[in-house]
């Protein structure tokens, strides 16, 4: 078993309100006890998926990312175990988790547009997103899928699964449509499951050291119209509130995982530092664009 980052004055489980700021009326949906886990449906080992809300759980969904994006030839070698990005230290980013036996088999996480970053994809795809902004669209894009120790029918349920999650949980705090970037070998995966629109062509993308990437778009009238089983395994029956609770991280947290992050580096002209970040939130306050 690996051996946990979280720095020790760092609790493993923390009153989500313990470190943010007071409440306001835009922090709609914003509560703060701990989110409730469901079980994966159609498979015999026992897999929960929630909103990560603890230490524990975001290391564990970091570092996963890390491997998997190291593995697939997506980050160069490196001491730092963690891909814990700029995007993820904004205060409305959510990290799903699923669990089997308290270990992280899969992880994605949603950005919702906000300022000053925006989304990932545009330092792509800017011209496109712009075009879903003045049409009015609640965008955030889907980014940081990893998994392992999942059999590929494992992997399909518990998939679809945090994608209901993720996707009730965006509707709920006020969303309507998910951006995405892929390798294009996974585009009609997407595209026939999920019911992914082409939003921009194949490029080179320097956050994954030059792989090839192409972007998408869907929001809950496409996917019914293209892919309407999908739509109806993840809208049919609403999840409970619970499930659906927003929890931020403490600011501590952040610095740490920044920190032990390969992506937050210091010796970088370009990298972004994570006092720049925080610094921004404590005088603007709710940064998401709608």
């Amino acid at each position: 078993m690996a051996t946990s980052l979280v720095h020790p004055g760092v609790p493993r489980t923390h009153q989500p309100n313990s470190s943010l700021r007071t409440l306001s009326s835009e922090d709609a949906g914003l509560v703060t006890s701990e989110p409730l886990a469901y079980t994966v449906p159609g498979i015999r080992r026992k897999v929960e998926v929630k909103v990560a809300s603890t230490a524990t759980e975001w290391e564990g969904a970091f570092r996963l990312v890390r491997k998997n994006y190291q593995e697939s030839g997506y980050e160069p070698p490196s001491t730092k175990l963690l891909r814990f990005t700029p995007f993820h230290a904004l205060p409305d980013t959510t990290v799903f988790v699923a669990k089997a036996e308290d270990q992280i088999v899969a992880t994605l996480t949603l950005v919702p547009d906000s300022r000053p970053l925006g989304l990932p994809l545009e330092g792509l795809y800017e011209d496109e997103v712009n075009v879903l902004r003045s049409q009015g669209r609640h965008i955030a894009e889907v980014t940081s899928l990893a998994a392992d120790n999942l059999t590929q029918r494992e992997f399909i349920y518990v998939f679809s699964a945090l994608s209901r999650l993720m996707a009730q949980y965006h509707l709920y705090h006020g969303g309507d449509t998910w951006v995405i970037t892929v390798n294009p070998r996974h585009r009609v995966y997407y595209c026939k499951t999920y019911g992914y629109m082409p939003l921009g062509p194949r490029r080179s993308y320097h956050a994954v050291r030059g792989h090839p990437a192409e972007a998408f778009w869907v929001d809950q009238h496409l996917m019914k119209a293209a892919a309407p089983k999908m739509h109806e395994a993840i809208y049919e029956r609403p999840l409970p509130r619970e499930l659906l609770q927003s929890v931020r991280m403490p600011v501590e947290l952040i610095r740490f995982m920044a920190a032990e992050s390969s992506q937050f580096d210091p010796l970088a002209v370009e990298a972004l530092d994570v006092n720049q970040i925080l610094g921004y939130m404590e005088t603007h306050g709710h940064l998401r664009l709608w």
